[in-house]
């Protein structure tokens, strides 16, 4: 999520920045990625923002696309935006497994803590807005987040979504978008994305629509996030009509284009 220049803001002067414009939304839609070329798109727009960002080492930064070993299994979904014709958002849902969470690698036992709840957990990673397409607004990343968090909720069914931030975006997690500190909000420096400053955010699903419906409710209507995400249809997000559809052919796509090679991988 973008900086809002929100350190001196007060909670509720910070949800009042969301402004939600659906008139300029009319050329835009999102969907899960369901071909080798908007996969491969989808994560060259990762790995070339993250550059930008700092967020990638100069040995892995001769890589082209930002792969990581969770997107081959086979319940990840990598979901994107277009206008028009043109990928300008992404962002990848990484579902718990046997394999575990890219970000086990520095926040494991604070996930094995939800885990023997018996909660089912899922990754945020991999967002990224084309720079072309960053106007200042939240309408493109909160049209990606609806369609990632209704994918979440109503055909995987997980108890709770976690995520790794920059601590400079944690305020706006945690008091926009209703996430909370897990491993007491430790900051790490994180390798995966070149030893940068991380904390640990989870969101949970089973609460997060009356934590909306309390924070704004009394927000306007192109403030309020409630509405959009709960309530809102919206015409331009496309979800398959079950989850069976969304089995992921990741390694089947990669290994058959000819551009590809494990290199790629960032493990």
């Amino acid at each position: 999520m973008a900086d809002l220049g929100k350190e001196r803001m007060t909670p509720a002067e910070l949800r009042q920045l969301i402004r939600i414009d659906e008139l300029k939304m009319k050329s835009y839609h999102f969907h899960p990625a369901s071909c080798v070329e908007d996969y491969f798109t989808a994560l060259k727009l990762v790995q070339d923002v993250y550059i930008k960002e700092g967020y990638v080492n100069a040995s892995e930064s001769a890589c082209r696309y930002r792969i990581l070993e969770n997107h081959f299994f086979e319940e990840t979904a990598v979901f994107i935006g277009k206008k028009n014709k043109e990928l300008v958002f992404t962002v990848s849902l990484f579902p718990d497994s046997a394999h575990g969470l890219p970000m086990d690698r520095i926040y494991k036992k604070d996930l094995d803590h939800l885990r023997t709840q018996g909660r089912r957990i899922g990754e945020v990673g991999c967002l990224a807005t084309h720079p072309e397409f960053r106007d200042g607004s939240q309408n493109i990343l909160m049209h990606g987040n609806k369609i990632m968090l209704k994918y979440a909720m109503e055909y995987l069914h997980l108890d709770d979504l976690v995520i790794t931030v920059h601590p400079k975006h944690g305020l706006v997690y945690k008091e926009v978008l209703m996430f909370e500190e897990i491993g007491q909000g430790e900051i790490k420096a994180y390798p995966k994305v070149n030893n940068n400053p991380a904390i640990a955010l989870r969101l949970n699903l089973h609460d997060v629509e009356e934590k909306c419906r309390h924070f704004y409710q009394d927000n306007s209507p192109e403030t309020n996030l409630h509405h959009f995400l709960f309530i809102k249809q919206n015409t331009n997000l496309q979800l398959p009509e079950n989850s069976k559809t969304m089995c992921n052919h990741f390694y089947n796509f990669f290994t058959s284009s000819p551009v590809f090679s494990t290199s790629m991988i960032d493990p």
